[in-house]
């Protein structure tokens, strides 16, 4: 027996993502709301921001390399 991991619920618009189941973005490829445009960059917080740790920094940026890397940013 097929078992799906991702298809399109029944009752509605929906696209699921069950257990173990996942979505590619090839190179390239983007995921974009309903205007087709990608947000714009977010800068990366730089060192010198005195209100965050180092570790809080590194996690938001790599927050923001993740969302680029998906095509949801725009890199530059």
């Amino acid at each position: 027996m097929y078992n799906v991991k991702v298809y399109h619920r029944q009752s509605d618009a929906a696209l699921i993502v069950d257990n173990d189941g996942k979505i590619v973005i090839k190179t390239g490829g983007s995921i974009v709301p309903d205007s087709e445009t990608q947000a714009a960059h977010i800068a990366d917080v730089s060192t010198a921001t005195v209100a965050w740790t180092t570790a809080e920094k590194g996690r938001f940026n790599a927050a923001l390399a993740a969302l680029e890397g998906v095509g949801i940013l725009a890199t530059s």
